[in-house]
């Protein structure tokens, strides 16, 4: 098989042109309180903050935690302030043995100055209570999944101690999980996929509203593509990133995976002569990356995929599974090229259709214009203004 990708055009990512609204001037005496899980590294729901921090920017933001060494990030981890939480030994480590006690720092949150109380959400920042006629929208990313739909997959790949707190924590944490569900005025998802997971854990419509998505920066002009797939996020199992990896061995293809999780050690035990694992990189490296590489690989199943769509933004088409988040943001054979079983020979005969495709990388970057900052803060805008 070839391993050269064609792509159509090489030009610097293009911005919506559109003025966009006064949102100081349009929400201005509202009294706004931001709750977001937590912040111990800087991903996709944190973005999110960002700009919920742009519609709304004398909101007031509240974390459950601050990882050790995240407050001097940038704006927005230094204007939060966190729970009482944040005050117990060990809470900033390993935020997650202290999910019970996450939802109580958040169910007693004064908030009786507040008109509009935005959860971030999802674990159980959702928990917080909105008070004296107050709104609490719930910008809600999924219900746990570790609760829910992958609580067999978390329990499989956990230690022994994490088995016997699931086992015990579970049924409660549901529990309480619902009771904080039925605490949310308005519920907006981050895609059909997961306002359908709303439907069935809480029994609750929701409004889907995409998270912002934009180019990585970048440090100079894209350079020419290379022979590479790329694979960049969190190494965990449910990434399935082990069948990119066997496929790229089978096919003799370079792969390269970018980011740090539990699951490395496993992967690079699969991996052989054609796999390269570069751990964590910078936002600057992840996006030289997307510029260079062929295509991008994402073999998993996600609520959303912030990741793919940031590939397009770059130029770069996606060989993904046909399932969960993709199936909203990608365009089969436009944008992605799409595999229906999530197998190692079906990824490998997707990326031999992908080597064999003609991509338009105008195409490429347009998609990915769809789901714009702009076009998110304007859309939670005007989904406030609509409920007030």
């Amino acid at each position: 098989m070839t391993s050269a990708l064609r792509i159509q055009e090489r030009h610097a990512p293009a911005a919506p042109s559109f003025d966009e609204p006064d949102f100081s001037s349009q929400f201005a005496g509202l009294r706004v309180l931001i709750a977001h899980d937590w912040i111990v590294l800087w991903a996709g729901a944190e973005h999110c903050v960002q700009q919920l921090l742009h519609v709304f920017p004398e909101a007031d933001l509240v974390v459950g935690v601050m990882g050790d060494g995240m407050r001097p990030r940038n704006e927005v981890t230094e204007r939060a302030r966190e729970t009482w939480l944040g005050r117990l030994p060990g809470a900033r480590r390993r935020h997650r043995w202290f999910l019970p006690l996450e939802g109580l720092a958040f169910a007693s949150l004064d908030t009786r100055g507040y008109d509009l109380v935005i959860s971030s959400s999802h674990a159980f920042a959702k928990a917080v209570r909105a008070r004296n006629g107050g709104v609490h929208m719930s910008y809600c990313y999924s219900p746990p999944r570790y609760l829910w739909d992958l609580r067999e997959m978390y329990q499989r790949d956990a230690t022994g101690l994490q088995r016997v707190a699931m086992h015990l924590g579970t049924g409660p944490l549901r529990a309480f999980d619902r009771r904080s569900a039925r605490g949310v005025d308005h519920f907006v998802s981050i895609s059909q996929y997961v306002s359908h997971r709303i439907g069935r854990c809480y029994g609750r419509d929701s409004t889907v509203i995409y998270p912002p998505v934009e180019p990585k920066p970048l440090d100079g002009p894209p350079g020419p593509r290379e022979d590479f797939l790329l694979y960049l996020g969190r190494l965990v199992p449910y990434k399935r990133v082990d069948l990119a990896i066997m496929a790229a061995e089978q096919l003799g293809v370079k792969l390269v995976i970018a980011g740090e999780g539990p699951d490395r050690h496993r992967l690079e035990h699969l991996a052989k002569r054609h796999v390269e694992f570069l751990g964590p990189v910078s936002e600057t490296e992840a996006g030289q990356l997307l510029e260079r590489c062929r295509a991008f690989v994402f073999p998993g199943e996600e609520d959303f995929g912030i990741a793919p769509v940031e590939a397009n933004a770059h130029g770069a088409p996606v060989i993904g599974y046909a399932g969960g988040g993709l199936l909203e943001t990608m365009i089969p054979g436009v944008t992605a090229e799409l595999f229906d079983r999530q197998q190692v020979a079906d990824v490998a005969a997707a990326i031999e259709r992908a080597c064999a495709h003609h991509w338009d990388e105008s195409a490429l970057r347009a998609n990915a214009r769809r789901f714009s900052a702009e076009r998110y803060r304007r859309q939670i805008a005007d989904f406030v203004r609509d409920r007030l």
